[in-house]
C-alpha cells in the first residue's frame, strides 16, 4: 500500500503535531508538496540520540528472547499490522506485543510495548523514550515549582494519554496501565559494548526511496548479556494521564475553544479534520517561529508559514506593508530572541500585531528595565536587525567600547573547538547514560611577530574514533599538552559560546572521581581545567562564582554585544557570523579567496589540508560558505546520509534535528560500531578532522574581520604582501 492512498488515521504522530497545532495535519498531509524540515530526520536522530537503540534494548526488559519469539509486529502496512497484533493476542493468555497495531476509528496507534493479561484483565502500554529522568522530576510527577506540567515533559505524557484513550476504545472492561520507560542518567551501565548489540543500519524505505534507520540486533543476544539494565527507568504515569484526559488543551493560540474543552474532545475533533483533509487555521504564535513547515527562499516547495503568515493577513490578525509570498521578507518572528530571559520576543511582536521585521516599532520590543553594560544591549541588537530588514540601516553596526577589548588581549591567540557525544545508551561499563565523551579537539594559533604580521597556523589537533576507548581524560591531557607545551599558558584562549567552558567543567567532576590508574596526572589535569574555565550557573548556585586567572573568552558573548551584520540577520551563531564578516570584511575576504595560501607547508599552515595547491576557503560555486567547500562526513558513499547531514543541521538558536556540533556528534557515534571497516573509520576521522579545522580557522577569520573593520587590518605574514585595503 503506497503512502498516497494509505487510510488517514490520526496516530500518534499526528495527534502530537495537532497539539502544537492542527494547521500542521494538513501541511504533513502533502508530503513532497510542502517543505518539511523533519522529513528524513529518521535515521540521523537515531544516531545522535540512541532512541531506535534504547527501544530495542527495552524489549529484554518486557521479555527473554524478544527476537527469537518473534515479538515485534515489523511491518509497516497497516491491515497487516493490525492482522498479525491480533493474531499475537491471541495465541497466549499473556501477551508481550512490541509495535503493537491498534485501529479504533478514526486513531490508529503502533505501541511500543503492549502486555496484555488475559487473567487479570489488564493491558500495560510502555512508551519508551530515550529520555533523561531524575529522581525529583518522578517525584514531582514532572510538575514545575508552580504546579504545571513542564513543557519538555508534556509532549510525552500526551503522547502516552492518547495511545491509553485508544487502548481503553479497543478493550472495554480492562484496566489501562500507562506507563513511560525513561533513562536514568544517574544509574551506571554494569556491561561493556552493550551499543554494539544494537548497531544500527540504514535500508531503503521502498516506497519512498529514502534512507531510513533500523537497529540489526544480531543472534544469540540475550538478558544476560545486557546487564541489569538498570538504568531503564519505568514509570506508572495512571495518575498523570487521568489527569490530562479531563483538562482543556492548553494552545489558544492554535485551536479553537471548543475543541479544547478536554482532551477527548480535542482527539475527536483532531481525528474528524485529519480524515477530512481539512485545512483548519486558528492563529499565529511563537511556536510558528519553531515550525517544520517553512522553505527558504528559492525553495521549490511550497511553505507552510507563509501561508499561514497569508492567512493571518486576510483575517487582519496581523499587519505588515511586505507581501508574505516573498521569501526574501524576513517574518516577524525572525526577531533576535537572545538576551529576553523567559519573555519571548516572537510572542511580544505577534501582539502587536506585527507582521514582519521591517513592521517592528521600537516600543514593541523596548524592555521594562533597560539594561546596561559595555557594548550593544540587546534592545539596540534588535532594532539594528528591524533597520536592516527595512533597508534603513547599515551593513553592520560595531560597538567600539565593547570591541576595544580586543587590544589588551594577551597575544598568542589561541583558538580552540570542542567536539563530544553524550549517547543514551553508554558506550562502556560503568559510563553512565548521557555522559559526555570528548573526542576531538582542534587548536589555531595566532602569533604576533616582532614585524608587527600575525603569523597563522592550525597548530594542534587530537582525535579518538577507535571503538571501545574511553576517550575523555586523554582529551584533556592531550589539550593540555597543545596549549601548555612547556607547562605554561602564554597568550589567551579563546572560545565560541558556552560549549568548551561547560565540557572541561564536566570532565573535571569525572577526572575526581577517577582511579589513581586512570589519572596518575590529575592534579596537573584539574589545575589545567581550572585555569582556563570558570563555574557553570549550576556550580555558582551551587558553590558560588569561579573564574580561572586566564578564562577562555567567548567570541560569541564579543559577536552579540559589539557586531551585527545584515548578512547574518538575527543569528549570532557562527554557521550565520562567519559568512557574514566575510562578506563585510572585504580585505579578509579577498585573502581566503586565493588558492596557495592555506595548506600543508603554506602560508597558513594546516595539519589536514595537503594538496599542493591549497585549499580555497571562499569559492563562488559554494555562495561564500566555508564549510560548503568541504566534502561530506560520511563519504561519496554515503550521499544521502550527507545530504541529510547538511540539510538539517541546526544550532544553537535556529530549530534543527541535530545541533551543528551533531554533525560531528553523530558521525563519531556512527564509528563506534565495531562493524564498521577500518577503511571507512579512517574515511570519517580525516572528514571530522577538516571539520574541526574549520571551526578554529572561523574564529581565526572572525577576529581578523572585527580587527578590519575596526579600522586596524592585520598584516599577514605570507611570502608576498596579500591584503591591506
Amino acid at each position: 500500500m503506497s503512502r498516497s492512498s494509505r487510510p488517514r488515521y490520526l496516530t500518534k504522530s499526528k495527534f502530537k503535531l495537532a497539539l502544537e497545532c492542527p494547521t500542521k495535519l494538513y501541511y504533513a498531509d502533502q508530503r513532497g508538496l510542502y517543505f518539511d524540515k523533519n522529513s528524513d530526520n529518521d535515521f540521523l536522530q537515531s544516531l545522535a540520540d540512541g532512541g531506535h537503540q534504547i527501544g530495542e534494548l527495552a524489549k529484554y526488559k518486557y521479555h527473554a528472547d524478544p527476537i527469537g519469539k518473534e515479538i515485534t509486529v515489523e511491518t509497516l502496512d497497516y491491515d497487516e499490522a493490525i492482522r498479525i497484533t491480533q493474531e499475537k493476542l491471541e495465541a497466549e493468555s499473556r501477551s508481550v506485543i512490541a509495535e503493537a497495531a491498534l485501529l479504533v476509528h478514526p486513531f490508529f496507534i503502533r505501541v511500543d510495548i503492549l502486555i496484555r493479561d488475559e487473567q487479570s484483565k489488564s493491558i500495560e502500554i510502555i512508551e519508551v523514550k530515550s529520555k533523561s529522568v531524575s529522581d525529583e522530576t518522578v517525584a514531582a510527577k514532572f510538575r514545575n515549582a508552580s504546579g504545571k506540567y513542564e513543557s519538555k515533559w508534556l509532549p510525552y505524557l500526551y503522547d502516552v494519554a492518547f495511545q491509553a484513550e485508544v487502548v481503553r476504545l479497543a478493550f472495554p472492561g480492562y484496566k489501562v496501565i500507562p506507563k513511560l520507560l525513561l533513562v536514568d542518567s544517574s544509574v551506571a551501565c554494569d556491561v561493556s559494548g552493550l551499543h554494539q548489540m544494537f548497531p544500527i543500519i540504514t535500508e531503503k524505505d521502498p516506497e519512498s526511496g529514502r534512507a531510513r534507520a533500523r537497529v540489526k540486533t544480531p543472534d544469540g543476544v540475550t538478558p544476560a548479556c545486557l546487564g541489569s539494565l538498570k538504568f531503564l527507568r519505568e514509570v506508572n504515569v495512571s495518575n498523570v494521564v487521568s489527569d490530562l484526559r479531563q483538562r482543556p488543551i492548553d494552545n489558544p493560540a492554535h485551536v479553537p475553544q471548543f475543541a479544547r474543552q478536554s482532551m477527548l474532545t480535542f482527539m475527536q475533533w483532531a481525528g474528524k479534520i485529519q480524515i477530512e483533509r481539512q485545512r483548519v487555521f486558528h492563529g499565529l504564535s511563537k511556536n510558528c517561529k519553531a515550525c517544520q513547515y517553512r522553505a527558504s527562499e528559492g525553495d521549490p516547495l511550497q511553505s507552510g508559514v507563509h501561508e499561514c503568515w497569508q492567512m493571518a493577513l486576510s483575517q487582519g490578525l496581523i499587519h505588515g506593508a511586505q507581501k508574505a509570498d516573498d521569501r526574501s521578507n524576513p517574518l516577524s518572528i525572525d526577531i533576535w530572541g537572545g538576551g529576553s530571559g523567559s519573555k519571548s520576543m516572537a510572542d511580544s511582536v505577534l501582539k502587536c500585531g506585527r507582521g514582519f521585521l521591517s513592521d517592528i516599532q521600537e516600543d514593541d520590543i523596548r524592555p521594562k528595565n533597560p539594561s546596561s553594560g559595555v557594548g550593544m544591549t540587546s534592545l539596540e541588537r534588535r532594532m539594528a536587525q528591524v533597520n536592516a530588514a527595512s533597508g534603513a540601516g547599515p551593513e553592520s553596526v560595531l560597538s567600539e567600547s565593547r570591541l576595544a577589548e580586543m587590544d589588551a588581549w594577551n597575544w598568542p591567540l589561541h583558538m580552540i573547538d570542542f567536539e563530544t557525544s553524550a549517547p543514551a545508551l553508554p558506550f562502556f561499563k560503568g559510563m553512565h547514560p548521557y555522559q559526555t565523551l570528548a573526542f576531538q579537539f582542534s587548536h589555531h594559533v595566532m602569533e604576533r611577530m616582532e614585524s608587527g604580521e600575525v603569523r597563522i597556523r592550525h597548530a594542534s589537533q587530537w582525535i579518538s574514533t577507535a571503538s571501545g576507548q574511553f576517550p575523555s581524560i586523554e582529551f584533556v591531557r592531550q589539550l593540555r599538552k597543545a596549549l601548555m607545551p612547556n607547562g605554561q599558558l602564554n597568550g589567551t584562549v579563546f572560545r565560541y559560546h558556552n560549549h568548551e567552558n561547560t565540557v572541561l567543567r564536566s570532565l573535571r567532576g569525572e577526572i575526581m572521581k577517577s582511579s589513581r590508574a586512570d589519572a596518575p596526572d590529575a592534579e596537573n589535569l584539574l589545575a589545567f581545567i581550572d585555569l582556563i574555565t570558570k563555574s557553570t550557573s549550576e556550580e555558582a548556585r551551587q558553590s558560588g562564582e569561579y573564574a580561572g586567572p586566564k578564562s577562555m573568552i567567548d567570541l560569541h558573548r564579543l559577536v552579540q554585544e559589539g557586531y551585527f551584520s545584515r548578512k547574518s540577520g538575527g543569528s549570532i551563531s557562527l554557521k550565520y557570523v562567519l559568512p557574514a564578516i566575510l562578506h563585510d570584511a572585504k580585505g579578509v575576504a579577498q585573502l581566503y579567496e586565493r588558492p596557495g595560501l592555506y595548506g600543508l607547508g603554506l602560508d597558513i599552515h594546516s595539519l589536514n589540508f595537503k594538496d599542493a595547491g591549497g585549499h580555497v576557503w571562499l569559492q563562488k560555486a559554494k555562495g561564500g560558505d566555508p564549510y560548503k567547500t568541504l566534502p561530506g562526513i560520511f563519504g561519496k558513499e554515503n550521499p544521502d546520509l550527507n545530504e541529510m547531514l547538511m540539510r538539517l543541521a541546526g544550532d544553537d538558536e535556529e530549530e534543527g534535528v541535530i545541533a551543528q556540533g551533531g554533525l560531528a556528534m553523530t558521525a563519531y557515534n556512527y564509528t563506534q560500531f565495531s562493524s564498521i571497516s577500518p577503511e571507512e573509520r579512517l574515511k570519517i576521522e580525516e572528514a571530522l578532522l577538516r571539520y574541526c579545522e574549520l571551526d578554529t580557522l572561523a574564529m581565526v577569520m572572525l577576529v581578523q574581520g572585527l580587527m578590519e573593520l575596526r579600522g586596524q587590518p592585520m598584516k599577514i605574514e605570507t611570502s608576498s604582501i596579500l591584503m591591506l585595503n
